[in-house]
């Protein structure tokens, strides 16, 4: 905890003032359909076009003229990010624009790439954004390769293994892949790093940086000076936050990833309690000038192809990418804790006669009116037994200032108790010990909390994953995306194999690599092939 509080002190003194970010969304398509996934790799570079280390989160909007379609948070580390959302399946057709920005810059939709959404379940499109077509579409020109070579072995068949090749690099590089097939619904303009790294700068956000992640901020209700937020399911995930000088509470966190459900609680000021409301961090954007969609009756037997692949493959999606590695929060980083798995014991039916049984490190006392957990230590010689009283006490890592809430609680709920001796820091105070009480499936959300207690459904990062083209059922496989990496090393002078698992069914497909060398140089390549 000192190393990073003194790390971030470090990185507050190397930030210039009212430095600015900008991002670059490479996506695994540049069209989609309603309910379809949108796998995203960020680029994030500062005003000279240098990649950018300072901000640890960043947003991205979904927008057309009708508004924000669809909103995502994705971590970054060391100017790279990396994540996907769903297009949700009411969005009607159209095109729109992905607008990316974080805390210390404003978004711009003109430094955004297009993407066409075509709902082929409803008739609704977004209000002036498609035209009907006359004639036949004109397809956008494919993009030129620079710096990178892509290539495939010839006579390639449905159902077959096969490797694509990326070469080429003179240095070392950062590289989004994707290979998808080309069912002529593109008509994107071309939006490459390159163009976008010889755009203008974005204007400064209005919001503090966020250096070690998202800042949450929450209105009170009531009155308070101070909250701790807690995240149900991960117990290093706790955070104190205090009033600003407009009357907020700021929770600074190491970003929250997933979807989860926060627990809040106030701390009550001269008796009176109060409750929060945690706000937004998007801005909802303009879309500004957007081409419209050309709708043609050629687009037919290609939505109708792209409709019977989400429909059979949208369900186990989810199941089949990895997980690539996030920045991990450090609270409890280093500590083992001693684990009790109650299921080894005897068992009893509440909480408090399990410490008194079983778990002889933990004591309840009572006093004016109030239940506290306290932790049972040796001193060094192990000959004599010391009371520490200032513990953090949890449940399934929700934060439980209220000990009285776990005298009487249902112990054949739990499964586990966590037993962490080391001294924690949260926002400013020190406890000589952490405890957490794990239940079998989560109950600590359905507990009876008191008035200054919040609940809450929370949006977190999205997960930063790739999908490596697994497939369910090789025989009905029609997949449209057979292969999305957002991060991949390509070493200098070296080949990267990709190994690809080709779909069932026969037809045209496009493989893009783009991404920056060490020296910060645009490299891209595209290559389009049969099977």
């Amino acid at each position: 905890m000192r190393r990073c509080l003194i790390s971030f002190a470090l990185l507050l003194l190397l930030v210039p003032a009212r430095a600015q970010d900008r991002i670059y969304v490479a996506t695994d398509r540049p069209a989609y359909l309603s309910g379809e996934e949108i796998f995203c790799s960020l680029f994030c570079v500062d005003e000279n076009g240098h990649r950018s280390p300072f901000s640890a989160v960043a947003y991205a909007e979904l927008v057309s003229a009708d508004g924000t379609a669809a909103e995502v948070k994705i971590g970054l580390f060391n100017g790279r990010g990396a994540g996907s959302f769903r297009i949700p399946a009411s969005t009607p057709t159209g095109n729109y624009r992905l607008i990316a920005y974080t805390a210390r810059s404003a978004a711009v939709a003109e430094d955004s790439r297009i993407l066409s959404v075509f709902n082929p379940f409803t008739s609704e499109r977004v209000k002036g954004g498609y035209t009907l077509a006359s004639e036949g579409l004109r397809k956008p020109a494919p993009d030129l390769s620079e710096g990178l070579q892509l290539s495939l072995p010839a006579n390639l068949r449905p159902g077959r293994n096969t490797t694509l090749v990326v070469s080429g690099a003179r240095q070392a590089a950062q590289l989004a892949v994707s290979v998808y097939h080309e069912d002529g619904l593109e008509q994107a303009p071309a939006f490459t790093l390159a163009s976008f790294l010889g755009g203008k700068a974005a204007p400064a956000g209005d919001r503090p940086g966020e250096y070690e992640g998202e800042i949450l901020y929450a209105n009170v209700e009531g009155e308070s000076t101070t909250a701790i937020l807690s995240t149900a399911g991960d117990p290093s995930l706790v955070y104190m936050g205090r009033s600003d000088e407009n009357g907020r509470i700021r929770f600074y966190t190491g970003n929250i990833y997933g979807d989860r459900e926060l627990v809040c609680e106030v701390i009550s000021v001269n008796g009176k309690t109060g409750h929060i409301s945690i706000g937004s961090p998007f801005t909802h954007p303009g879309a500004g000038s957007v081409p419209p969609l050309v709708l043609s009756p050629e687009q037919r037997d290609a939505l109708v192809g792209r409709k019977s692949a989400l429909l059979s493959g949208n369900a186990t999606l989810d199941t089949l990418v990895n997980f690539l590695p996030k920045r991990e929060d450090l609270l409890l980083e280093g500590i083992t804790p001693r684990r009790y798995h109650l299921d080894d014991y005897n068992r009893f039916p509440t909480v408090q006669e399990v410490c008194v049984e079983i778990i002889h490190e933990l004591q309840f006392t009572r006093s004016r009116g109030r239940w506290a957990v306290k932790m049972v230590v040796k001193d060094g010689n192990k000959e004599r037994n010391y009371v520490q009283d200032n513990i953090l006490v949890m449940m399934d890592g929700v934060v439980l200032t209220d000990h009285g809430m776990l005298v009487d609680f249902d112990a054949m709920l739990l499964e586990d108790v966590d037993l962490y001796r080391q001294a924690v820091v949260i926002g400013g105070l020190s406890y000589n010990g952490v405890v957490n009480f794990i239940t079998k499936k989560n109950y600590v959300t359905s507990l009876l909390f008191p008035e200054n207690v919040r609940v809450i459904d929370f949006k977190g990062v999205s997960y930063p994953v790739a999908y490596p083209g697994k497939v369910v059922k090789p025989e009905k496989d029609l997949r449209q995306l057979l292969y999305w990496h957002p991060a991949l090393q390509l070493e200098a002078g070296a080949p990267l194999y990709i190994p690809l698992t080709l779909p069932a069914y026969q037809g045209r497909f496009r493989a893009v690599a783009e991404g920056w060398l060490e020296d910060g140089t645009p490299v891209r390549a595209e290559f389009t092939f049969e099977i």
